[in-house]
């Protein structure tokens, strides 16, 4: 029987929704409503759709929740 590791995936600095989603372990439409209500990590909006999270503001928000 062999034992396989766990691979820890690089994540990036800038990240979209779905891969903030991802590393809170969380629903992309819950950082969604977040955004509209004003709490959750904080996040940057660039030109009118796109949305990006610091992965640095994401640590800080699951410090500050933990």
């Amino acid at each position: 029987m062999t034992v396989q590791s766990r691979v820890i995936p690089e994540w990036p600095e800038w990240q979209s929704p779905e891969t903030a989603a991802k590393y809170l372990d969380t629903a992309e439409q819950t950082l969604a409503d977040w955004r509209c209500k004003g709490v959750g990590p904080a996040f940057k909006k660039i030109g009118q759709r796109m949305v990006r999270y610091r992965k640095e503001d994401l640590d800080a928000y699951m410090m500050e929740r933990g």
